[in-house]
Parts: structure tokens; C-alpha cells; sequence
């Protein structure tokens, strides 16, 4: 969920010490700086300068770092100021949709052509059946190329 700037002015009229806004703000990894109490390297000397390292900054937003929050304390404040942490998971594509995919490809259009012109050429020259040897043996070909980009695709995304 994206931070909206002008809701969070003031972090601590809402209760909360630190606006999202702000803790955003300490993902820069280009400063490292010791956090001066443990003497252990932080990842942002923002981390250290604004917030106070990291054992003020998980008082100012009550939580533990070793347990983090419980299901508990996840309160519908907490869920309003800072948003929920959730991914949308992805849309999983369908059977039809793979093998779709696979008509996107020019080289396959072309397969599909090239059968098709060809049934219709070895059945005006050749006739029944043998004029359908090639055509087919061309759009077996094309099968097999699309059931398996459709199974390695569909693999893939589980």
C-alpha cells in the first residue's frame, strides 16, 4: 500500500511516535553508521541519528525486537496509521491462458500457417489421406512445442 504524505504530517497526534513517512526513510542503504550503544554496523545512519538505534525505535513503536508483534497487538490503530503488511499474491494464470501465451510467438503463428497451407496443398495434389502427411506432421510438431512452454511456464509459476 503506498504512503499518502499529507495524511501522516504529525505522527504523534495519532498516537504513533514515527509516521510511515519517516520509517521509509531507513531503508537508504547508502549510510552505515555503529549504532553507539552495542557498536554493531546499522545500515542507515538515519537509523542511529533520527530514530535513536534500533532498540528506541522499537520502543517508540512498542514492539520487541526479538518477538516482534503479536497477533494481539496488531490493532486496528496500528492497521489504519501504518497500513496492513500484505502482498497481493499473484493472479496464477489458467490452462487456457498458458497455451494462448504461446500463440504470441511469431515462429508458432508461422508453424500454424505452414500446416495449414500445407493440408490444403497435399490434399489438392495428393488427395485423401496422403495429402494430410505433412500439414500434420507440422501441427504435431507445433503441439508438442506448445504443451511443453505451457507445462514449463505452468511448473514455473507454482
Amino acid at each position: 500500500m503506498l504512503v499518502d504524505d499529507e495524511q501522516y504530517e504529525g505522527g504523534s497526534s495519532s498516537g504513533f511516535r514515527w509516521s510511515p513517512k519517516e520509517l521509509v526513510d531507513i531503508c537508504h542503504l547508502d549510510n552505515k553508521s555503529p549504532d553507539p550503544k552495542t557498536g554493531v554496523v546499522i545500515s542507515s545512519a538515519l537509523l542511529v541519528e533520527k530514530f535513536g538505534g534500533l532498540e528506541s525505535l522499537a520502543s517508540a513503536l512498542n514492539t520487541n525486537l526479538k518477538s516482534g508483534l503479536s497477533p494481539n497487538e496488531v490493532n486496528e490503530a496500528r492497521k489504519s496509521f501504518y497500513a496492513v503488511n500484505f502482498f497481493e499474491p499473484p493472479k496464477i494464470k489458467g490452462l487456457y491462458e498458458l497455451v494462448m501465451e504461446n500463440f504470441d510467438d511469431k515462429i508458432n503463428l508461422i508453424l500454424l500457417a505452414a500446416a495449414a497451407v500445407s493440408i490444403v496443398i497435399g490434399l489438392i495434389k495428393d488427395g485423401w489421406p496422403m495429402g494430410l502427411i505433412e500439414g500434420t506432421s507440422i501441427m504435431i510438431a507445433l503441439v508438442i512445442i506448445i504443451v511443453v512452454n505451457s507445462g514449463n511456464n505452468w511448473i514455473s509459476e507454482r
